[in-house]
């Protein structure tokens, strides 16, 4: 990929950022500072992320990872995927507006990572997407991460079911999302939901998976140890819907119309990953991830309540940058990264972002369509001389 190539995907990009934060905003909650450990983790990631990557492919290629992760339950999905240029390109952009927003401020050597890493991604998003494109808003925000023999045999185990069971099953799911949220630092990460794939009489089909809940073995945090296990360390629910309209983000979420489709649940099936193999579950599990998620939840929101604003800084930051594991997970070489925060991260932004939530970048996200087409695109295109 060339500088000319590189700056095509960063204008692309750039407009696959704004359409997410307009619809995000600003975060902030009673436990976490999250709009301050997500800039963090954004500096951190500008840090750390080419280094990661670059070990990654020496072990496959990107082309390899989209591919094999078009299957349920996969960790390389939407979200994970749009960690890359959300993640690394927003840190670059909040490096150069520090340098009185001079793209040229960037090193040459950090240039030639800044491609290596907007090339990385354009191949393992294209390769997972149908029809080669790089994210769920290009797909006409559909999120297909299935191909048709996976949607095939998940349609196999669907089960009819009552509004009763259907509200039970939405209840327990409901439980997770919240255990799965608070684990990390408030953030989203473990979730993603994915279809629409279409169906007969008007049926669709869509998933929401819940991934790296505790159970018993090795915790996904430090933290993540409770007393309370699940039965099963991911779950995904496939929900059959009649007369129901989908729209999906590059965060892996669903948006529907209605907006509660309890009462257009026509059938409903519950799966589990163990390594390679895709296992359906009974219904009757749900009770016991239930009460794995209730218990969990109290014990975590315990925890984190004793802490400090700086531990709680340092882990959500700590979270965000730890899920580019899921692609060293993919070859098995996790392990061999350090995890912790950079020590330029620990030393010059955790201080910063102690005092303050404001970064310098982030109105350049919020400037009107008519300054953007006049200033360029929010992530600074790389000098062409």
């Amino acid at each position: 990929m060339n500088v000319k190539e590189a700056n095509e995907l960063i204008a692309h990009a750039s407009k696959l950022v704004d359409y997410q934060v307009s619809k995000r905003g600003l975060l902030e909650t009673q436990l976490f500072p999250v709009t301050a450990y997500i800039c963090v983790s954004f500096y951190n990631s500008y840090d750390m992320l080419y280094d990661i990557l670059k070990k990654v492919s020496e072990k496959t290629t990107p082309e390899q990872m989209g591919k094999e992760s078009r299957k349920i339950l996969s960790e390389i999905h939407a979200l994970s995927i749009f960690y890359i240029p959300l993640y690394y390109m927003a840190g670059r952009m909040g490096e150069i507006c520090r340098n009185n927003n001079d793209p040229k401020s960037e090193s040459v050597e950090k240039r030639e990572q800044t491609i290596f890493v907007l090339d990385f991604w354009k191949r393992m998003a294209s390769s997972y997407f149908p029809e080669g494109k790089v994210s769920v808003f290009d797909s006409d925000k559909k999120n297909i991460a299935l191909d048709q023999h996976d949607i095939d045999w998940a349609m196999n185990h669907i089960m009819n079911v009552t509004n009763d069971q259907a509200t039970k099953v939405k209840r327990a799911v409901a439980n997770l999302e919240l255990v799965s949220f608070i684990d990390e630092c408030e953030a989203r990460a473990k979730l993603c939901d994915h279809g629409p794939y279409n169906l007969e009489d008007n049926e669709i089909l869509v998933f929401r998976e819940i991934s790296h809940l505790y159970d018993g073995g090795k915790p996904h945090f430090p933290w993540s140890i409770t007393e309370a296990k699940a039965p099963y360390n991911n779950i995904a629910v496939a929900f059959r819907l009649k007369d129901v309209e989908t729209s999906f983000d590059d965060f892996a979420s669903l948006e529907s119309n209605p907006v509660d489709f309890l009462n257009n649940i026509t059938g409903i099936a519950l799966f589990t990953r163990d390594k390679e193999k895709v296992i359906p579950l009974d219904l009757d599990i749900l009770n016991d991830f239930s009460d794995y998620a209730v218990k969990a939840n109290k014990e975590l929101f315990l925890k984190f309540s004793k802490w400090d604003k700086r531990q709680r800084l340092t882990a959500g930051a700590f979270a965000y940058c730890y899920g580019y594991a899921r692609f060293t997970n993919f070859v098995g070489i996790a392990e061999k990264i350090n995890w912790d925060l950079t020590e330029r991260t620990i030393s010059k932004y955790i201080p910063e972002f102690m005092e303050s939530d404001f970064d310098p970048g982030i109105p350049r996200f919020l400037r009107s369509r008519v300054k953007k087409k006049k200033e360029g695109p929010s992530l600074f295109l790389l000098p062409e001389d």
